[in-house]
Order: structure tokens, then sequence, then C-alpha cells
């Protein structure tokens, strides 16, 4: 009989024991389900100030254009792209016949307008407005007559008119060089003129061209950029042999688009090439700290900056994670991240579980937490 009795009070101790733990657990369980979830970081060595990073593209600066006049038919191409050419050089042919056919019917004008001003001067009684009337148009179709072969030779020809090198060519149905026939006849034939585009017809670049590179920014990048800035330009292939400055030249606001667009002079010669796609970036007072976090993890509290480290003691059935408040001095801060140090001996290592970043609740001093991940700190 006393051996069932103890036998029951045993299996009742057991059964207690574990109805206890069973509540613990579900209590424990329960309890986590309504704690803070927080995200933390670490203070760790990094850079405070501003910067700026884009994709820009190359271009000539202070290029030589040529550009067609409306009566040119262009029938031969002299030259290819990338080509070295001296002042004087023949680029192109255009249809002499046609200019010299214009020449022809401007100088009959012209010799007509002149008779007819020499014939009123020696009337009895010169009608002078008349006179004055004709001199007029005379004036006018003599700088007719010499814009018809503006920038060409007797024989049609269009001449460099610099030394450099040839980077654009613009027309339509064009020939190359070694496919233009000897025979005049049969390349001024209607089907194989070049018809010269509505921009520029030859684009060159002079031996002491430079280079400038284009790019656009936001409302907000371009705050911090004035013109006369220096920004770094550098290849996007890494490579240190094509990185250089650049000194900001112009700022223009595009309201259609909100944003602003930037040109800038690379200073020196460089590897650079035409259309190259570059990084545009900038960087303003970078400096070096120890201690670096993101500015989510600083709170203020009536001009009392501090933050919360999370911090382990010794549970029921485990550790449990609380909040410790330790109030901090911002030394540097930036758009992102700040610099700190702890005030009043406050604990800033690694022997923490890190540093609040984000909160799925309001917490204070000693708050119980649930620790989810830990964030990456610049």
């Amino acid at each position: 009989m006393k051996n069932k009795k103890n036998k029951v009070v045993t299996i009742s101790i057991i059964v207690f024991v574990g109805i206890v733990i069973i509540c613990t657990y579900f209590s424990k369980t329960i309890k986590n389900m309504l704690l803070p979830e927080v995200t933390v970081c670490y203070a760790k060595p990094g850079t405070i100030g501003e910067s700026f990073e884009t994709t820009g593209t190359i271009q000539y600066e202070n290029t030589h254009k040529i550009y067609p006049m409306s009566n040119w038919q262009i029938k031969q191409i002299c030259v290819k792209l990338n080509q070295d050419v001296k002042k004087g050089d023949v680029l192109a042919k255009v249809d002499n016949d046609e200019i010299s056919l214009k020449e022809k019917e401007e100088q009959e004008v012209i010799m007509q307008l002149q008779d007819e001003i020499n014939s009123l001067k020696k009337a009895p009684a010169p009608d002078q407005d008349k006179i004055k009337e004709n001199q007029y148009k005379l004036d006018t179709e003599n700088i007719k007559y010499k814009a018809i072969r503006k920038g060409l030779t007797n024989d049609g020809s269009i001449l460099s008119d610099v030394d450099g090198k040839v980077v654009s060519i613009n027309s339509q149905n064009g020939q190359s060089p070694q496919d233009a026939q000897s025979d005049s006849s049969s390349s001024s034939q209607a089907g194989d003129n070049i018809q010269a585009a509505s921009n520029a017809l030859f684009e060159i670049i002079s031996s002491d061209a430079t280079f400038s590179v284009k790019w656009t920014a936001s409302t907000k990048d371009a705050e911090g950029l004035s013109i006369g800035d220096t920004v770094n330009v550098t290849a996007q292939d890494g490579e240190n042999s094509n990185a250089e400055t650049a000194a900001i030249s112009e700022k223009k606001y595009d309201s259609t688009k909100d944003e602003y667009e930037f040109l800038a002079t690379i200073s020196g010669k460089s590897d650079f090439k035409e259309n190259d796609k570059v990084t545009v970036s900038t960087q303003g007072n970078i400096k070096k700290y120890n201690n670096v976090i993101p500015k989510s993890c600083l709170y203020d509290d009536n001009g009392v900056d501090y933050i919360y480290a999370v911090k382990a003691k010794d549970g029921a059935l485990e550790n449990e994670e609380y909040v410790e408040r330790i109030q901090v001095k911002v030394i540097d801060s930036d758009s992102l991240n700040c610099s700190i140090k702890s005030v009043n001996n406050g604990q800033l290592d690694k022997s923490n579980y890190g540093i609040v970043s984000s909160s799925s609740k309001s917490i204070n001093d000693n708050s119980e937490v649930k620790l989810v991940t830990t964030e990456v700190s610049r």
C-alpha cells in the first residue's frame, strides 16, 4: 500500500513538472510572438561624406563641322571615318554643273539690275528712289551669288579647312573612295548622287581636341553640383589608366524630364574614345571614422542622442534578449550614416548583440525584444 502511494506521488510530481515545463514553453512562445522584432547592425570603421555616382558618355569638344548648303548635290565622298586630313584636302565633290548653272543664272540677274541702275542714272531726271530700290536688290543678289559656291572650289570640291581627323560623315547613298568611279559622267548619275544630310556633313577634330563627358542627374543629386566643380571620370571596365578628372562647364535644367544635364571638360590627354560609357562620380569631404552606424540606429530625446544595444540575460529556458539605452555623441554625419562615440562609458563593441536599426514596435530601456536579423552597415 505504501509503495503504491509513493508511486502515485512520484507520478504526480512528474506530471506537475511536465505541466510546468509545457506551460513555461507555451508562455515563452506566446511571449515571443508579442515581443518587438528588431534588426541590428554593428558600429564599425567607415567613411562619412556625401557622394554621387552615375553613367556618362564621352564626346569631343570644340569639333569643326562642315554643313551642306541646300543646293549641294554630293556625288562623291573622298575620305573615310577616322582618316587624318590636312587643311586643303578634298573631302567630297558636288555636282559642279548644277552649281555653275546657278552661278550663271545669278550673274544674269546681277547684270540686268546693273544695267537698269546705269540707265536710271543717265536719265535727265534720275529717279533716286528707284535707283535705291534697284541698288538694294543688286546688293542682295551679289550676296546670293557669293553663297552659291561658299565652301566649294571652282571644280566643286569641298575642302578641309583644318588639320585633324574625320570623326563623322553624314550622307545618304554615299560612295566610299574605293567605290567611286573615275568616270565623272557615270558618277554624276542621279542614282549615284549623295544627298547631304540635314545636319553636319563632316565633323573633324583637331590634333589638340579635348574630350568632355555628358550625363544627367535628378534634381536632388544636382543640388550638390555646380559649374566649376570637379568630378571623377573612370572607364567602366575599371582600368586605372582611364581615370581622369573633369571640370563642370554646363548645367542645364530639362523641365520636361525634371532633371539636369551636365557637361564637364576632361583635363589633359586621356585614352577615352568618343561615345565611351564612363562612370562619373564625386565625393565631398570624405573622412574615416572608427564607429560608423546607419542614421536609422539613432534616436533623439529632447536633443539628446542615444542608441539601443541588444544584450542577453539568463531566462527560464534560454537566454532572453533585451535592449539597453546608451547615450552617444554624434561626431559627424551625412545623409545615410553617422559617426558616434559613447557617453558615460557606454559600450559599443561586439560583446553586445548589436545596435537596433529597426523595430516592429516601440521600445524602451530594458525592453525585451526578439532578434530577427543582422544588417551590415557601411
